[in-house]
């Protein structure tokens, strides 16, 4: 096996054009306006077969064995992305886009956490500090949720997702140069598994194929196929929070066309989450 040595400018521009890829996700899941188990399904499938036919056109050496389709890696990897993206469509569906992102914005923070006990990764006491901060604003945002029942189950849905995501860029940092994108295929093909009995596979319009389409596609295999080549440069944590791009333009984008404004409680968290995460990112670039 050849060395391999970390670049971080390359973990630093696929990471960020992934995390761009993401932005438009939540506001396409929220024009189909199909329901959430019929989507996840067809959103998994179409999610599953974009990435294998990609890998099979450009990146047929990406294609992994027996063995390495079976190692710990591929299968934690096919267990965090399949939870991880059925968490994601349920916070979606029964919380505000902007509690389901910026709950997702404590991912980076969960990363540190697992990183440090799964990798050996050191926890600074300045991360330490920001941590503590980050998980303060979740708790603003959730208290704004309380008394609403749907909301409560959309926020911890979106709390899910992000142990789900903390896990996804600790495995993908754990494997180094090993390639992963069969996995996240098979993933996606998990969750499309995982939604199938609570489907009612009701007709899509043409106009509903074609936002899971390109929503499964593009944004789903696409964006975290770029996204995945990130973590074998740079450090889970850092990964993490270099999406959160994610986290501010989702949102926006929603607010913008659809007029879904963020409740109060949901602004105060997220200034709070969003300020600890650019003073550790200001800190780590100062170090």
């Amino acid at each position: 096996m050849q060395d391999f040595t970390p670049n971080p400018r390359l973990g630093l521009v696929f990471t960020l054009l992934g995390a761009g890829l993401f932005i438009p996700d939540a506001l396409l899941v929220r024009l189909a306006q199909a329901p959430t188990m019929d989507f996840a399904f067809w959103r998994g499938v179409i999610g599953g077969v974009a990435t294998l036919a990609g890998t099979l056109v450009f990146a047929r050496g990406a294609i992994p064995s027996l063995r390495q389709l079976v190692s710990w890696p591929a299968l934690a990897l096919v267990l965090a992305q399949g939870l991880g993206s059925l968490f994601y469509l349920l916070a979606i569906g029964q919380t505000t886009v902007a509690n389901a992102l910026l709950l997702y914005a404590s991912s980076p923070f969960l990363a540190a956490l697992m990183g440090y006990v799964f990798l050996g990764e050191r926890i600074s006491r300045f991360t330490f500090l920001c941590m503590l901060a980050v998980f303060a604003g979740v708790a603003v945002i959730g208290s704004g949720s309380l008394g609403s029942g749907g909301r409560v189950w959309g926020d911890l849905s979106a709390l899910a997702n992000a142990v789900a995501a903390g896990a996804y860029y600790v495995i993908l940092r754990k494997a180094g140069p090993q390639s992963l994108i069969v996995a996240a295929a098979f993933g996606y093909f998990a969750t499309a598994l995982i939604a199938l009995p609570f489907a009612d596979f009701a007709p899509f319009t043409p106009t509903q194929w074609g936002l899971v389409t390109v929503n499964g596609a593009l944004c789903l295999a696409l964006g975290a196929a770029i996204q995945m080549i990130g973590p074998r440069h740079l450090p889970a944590a850092e990964v993490s929070m270099l999406t959160m791009i994610e986290i501010v333009g989702s949102p926006l984008l929603v607010w913008a066309f659809l007029g879904e404004a963020p409740p109060l409680q949901s602004l105060v968290g997220g200034a709070v989450i969003l300020s600890a995460l650019m003073a550790h990112g200001l800190w780590r670039l100062r170090g």
